[in-house]
Order: C-alpha cells, then sequence, then structure tokens
C-alpha cells in the first residue's frame, strides 16, 4: 500500500537528507544457549542504552541497565522478554549492582545533558553476556520463544510467511504466555491475523513538540511501516477524517473513546500507534547538529488497551543543510530503532489475546420479536467463543462476536444460526465493511 507524505511543504532535499540515512532495526537476535550451547554466546556485547533521573548517578545506572535490557531482548526475544516483565524486574532489571553485569571499564558516555531537574545519560557499554545468560537460565525465562522470529530483518518475511509457519510462531507465542489450547486451524487463523495487522500511526496531540515534526515522525513511522510491507493508513486520510467528523465522533460516542481511536475503528485498523516527544537543535558556524526523544505507544484500536510502549533517545545527529534536517535525521533514528519494538510487542499482546477471539461488531435490523432474538443470541454463543449485546431496540439489536475466524466466517454462521431459529429464516445482509456486518431480519 502505497502512503502518501504527510510532512505538506517539506523540501525534497529534505527528505532525501533522512532516507538516505535510514538505519536498520535493532542487532541480530543471539541464539539461545539451549540452541548453541552458552559457549555460542560472547563474553561481552556492547549495547547503548539511555537514562533519566532527577540524581545523575541513578540516570547512569539507569542507561547501564537500558542495555542490559537490550541484551536480554536479542537473548530471548521481544515476546518473551515482554511476557515476562514482572520476573524481569524482581530478578533482574531492579538490581542495586549493574556493575556486576557490565564492564564498567568500557563505558562511554555519549550524551550528558540535564532538562528542568532531570539528569539523561545516553551510554555505550559491554554487557557481560555470561553473567546475564547465568540469571534467565536459573529463572527459566528462555522458554520456547523462536528468536529466529523477533528479528527485525525478517519482519516483512514474516507478514509474507505461510499459514503453518504463522501456525509455529502463534503456538511458541501462546506456551509462554500460557494462553488457552487452540486447534491448528485457529492457530493459523491468529498467525494469519497477527501477521497482516494494519496500522494506524498519529501523534499525540498534547505534545508541546512543534507538530512540523510530529507530522514528520509519523511520516517517518509510515515509510518503515510500507517499507516493511506492512499496512499502514495515509496519515492524509486520518487527517481528513478528524477535521470533517468532529460532530459525528461526539454524538457517536460522547467522547468516552479518544477521537485517534474512533478514527481507528473507522478505518478499519488493527493497531494504532500514537508518537510522543521532543526534538532540540544547534548550530555550530556551518554544521547543524540535532537530537530527538521519543515514545511511541501501541494501543488496540477496538478496545484502546496498551499493547506496548518504547522510549527512544537518539545520539546527536548532524547535518550541513539545516537545524530542521538535522532534527528529522535525529527522529529518523528514533523512530526506525523504535518502531519494530512496538510492533513486536503488538504482535505478541495481540497474538495472546486473539486466542479468545477476533471481535467483530454485527448490527441485525428489525428485531421487534425479543423472544426470536433472545433464542438467536443463545444459539449463537454455542457457536462463538464469545458474543456481548450492546444495545437491543425493536429497530435493531448489536452485539460484539468473538470468533477465531474471518468476518465471512461470521456472515456464515450468522445463516448456520438463524437456519435454526423460527422467524430468521428469511434474514438477509445488508452491508459488510471492515469488521462490521449488518443483517435485516426481513421481518
Amino acid at each position: 500500500m502505497n502512503v502518501k507524505s504527510p510532512f505538506g511543504l517539506i523540501a525534497l532535499p529534505l527528505l532525501i537528507i533522512f532516507l538516505i540515512s535510514c538505519a536498520g532495526g535493532p542487532s541480530t537476535t543471539i541464539p539461545a544457549p539451549e540452541a548453541g550451547g552458552a559457549e555460542s554466546l560472547p563474553e561481552e556485547k556492547v549495547y547503548e542504552g539511555a537514562g533519566q533521573d532527577e540524581s545523575m548517578l541513578t540516570a547512569m545506572n539507569m542507561a547501564k541497565m537500558d542495555a542490559v535490557r537490550k541484551a536480554v531482548i536479542d537473548m530471548i526475544g521481544v515476546a518473551n522478554e515482554q511476557a515476562n516483565q514482572e520476573k524481569l524486574q524482581k530478578v533482574l532489571y531492579n538490581t542495586r549492582n549493574p556493575n556486576a553485569l557490565v564492564n564498567n571499564e568500557t563505558f562511554e558516555t555519549l550524551r550528558k545533558d540535564k532538562i528542568g531537574d532531570d539528569y539523561i545519560f545516553e551510554a555505550r557499554v559491554a554487557v557481560k553476556m555470561r553473567a546475564v545468560d547465568s540469571i534467565l537460565k536459573a529463572n527459566g525465562l528462555y522458554g520456547e520463544t523462536s528468536t529466529a522470529e523477533e528479528k527485525t530483518g525478517e519482519a516483512a518475511a514474516a507478514s509474507a510467511a505461510t499459514t503453518a509457519e504463522g501456525a509455529e510462531t502463534l503456538e511458541e507465542i501462546t506456551a509462554q504466555t500460557g494462553a488457552v489450547e487452540l486447534t491448528a486451524e485457529e492457530k493459523r487463523i491468529i498467525a494469519r491475523y497477527v501477521n497482516n495487522m494494519t496500522y494506524m500511526v498519529f501523534f499525540n496531540e498534547e505534545a508541546t513538540e512543534d507538530p512540523f515534526y510530529m507530522k514528520a515522525a509519523v511520516g517517518i513511522a509510515n515509510e518503515y511501516l510500507t517499507s516493511n510491507a506492512i499496512e499502514a493508513i495515509d496519515f492524509d486520510q486520518v487527517e481528513k477524517l478528524k477535521k470533517d467528523q468532529q460532530m459525528a465522533y461526539e454524538e457517536e460516542t460522547g467522547q468516552s473513546i479518544s477521537i485517534i481511536q474512533w478514527i481507528a475503528q473507522k478505518l478499519n485498523a488493527d493497531v494504532y500507534i500514537e508518537i510522543d516527544g521532543r526534538t532540540s537543535g544547534e548550530t555550530s558556524g556551518d554544521k547543524y547538529y540535532g537530537q530527538a526523544n521519543i515514545t511511541l505507544k501501541g494501543f488496540e484500536a477496538s478496545t484502546g488497551r496498551l499493547l506496548g510502549s518504547q522510549p527512544w533517545n537518539s545520539p546527536r545527529t548532524f547535518s550541513t543543510a539545516s537545524e530542521q534536517a538535522a532534527k528529522i535525521n535525529a527522529l529518523q533514528t528514533s523512530v526506525y530503532k523504535a518502531m519494530p519494538i512496538v510492533i513486536d510487542q503488538a504482535k505478541a499482546y495481540m497474538a495472546k489475546a486473539l486466542t479468545n477471539g477476533i471481535k467483530y461488531d454485527l448490527i441485525v435490523q428489525n428485531t421487534f420479536d425479543a423472544r426470536m432474538m433472545s433464542d438467536f443470541y443463545r444459539k449463537m454463543r454455542r457457536r462463538a467463543k464469545d458474543i456481548k449485546t450492546v444495545s437491543q431496540t425493536a429497530e435493531e439489536t448489536r452485539y460484539e462476536v468473538y470468533l477465531i475466524g474471518s468476518v465471512e466466517d461470521l456472515v456464515d454462521l450468522v445463516y448456520d444460526v438463524s437456519d435454526t431459529v423460527s422467524g430468521l429464516e428469511g434474514i438477509y445482509q445488508v452491508v459488510l465493511r471492515g469488521k462490521s456486518v449488518t443483517f435485516n431480519t426481513g421481518m
């Protein structure tokens, strides 16, 4: 899918600057010791980390532990790391002695700054891989995640993988998250769904950063999605709907959900990603420098549930063109680093959530026979993972149906069930749009 650039009047040379400088995703995943033995692990490996705190020492230690966290992700995979956050915090991340996990002699400060009352540290340090490995093994944290599937460089291949390969990935995810037992067909359906989700990216409208840079960040995120063969929704389409449908949004939701979530639902996005952050820049002679501190948050469009969050602080970037170009380079670096992590987080959490069914909206018109609709509800409940009545009037009844299958499978199910309900023999489909289908009882 081609996504229009949301940059408006940004000059073509400026776009070329940050596109040429595009960085790849995180480093290649390290084989787990179970796969290659502890000997396959290097003694040390260098990572970059960032920390922010009112205490300078605490900010430095946070930067070290951020480097350790990235080593853990390389060793056990994003999904496993996210699924075991509570345990990792207890046995590893909350240590009072980060120097036991890093080679302090290799500590290299990349950035030291103070913003308000907080110190900001970015550093490069060698992580003691075998020390980390021992803690992971002692606490059973390797699980069964296929770390090869976690490689950011394989994101595009995963989305185009066969359903059988997708089922293996899902089986590994559900094994470590304790999800319910699924049939082979259900695993294939969920894997196919997760690997082909549609993403919508927007910026936090309460951000204090210049909207120009926030829109630029959204454009960069969409470039990342499309370059990795991931379905993305056009930023201009989001902006237009937001501008034209404000009244409809207020009438329909009573502002009970955010307008961005509402738009994501309207545009049939599965996940929406919110970008927040700030940029800084400086000029020295004819040289320009920029930095970007951003946070990406992924949400499930249907519920607004947080799926993942990833901050990223860029190193200081350089441009000979302008300070604006330097800042966009910094945004590009941060977005390209954070996006694959948030996407992997979203996939892992969605795979677990979808074991309880994919949510669809079912609307049935002309439902004045309450007894008939009660019979329909009971029989649908036996066949679907779950069904909930949202509203019921004589004119129409709205349901949320949870089903492991496509919307077409839901249509077939409605027809099958209706054949067994007296009075619904004449039901017919009115419209199908995205994850919503409307029927008329024909009465």
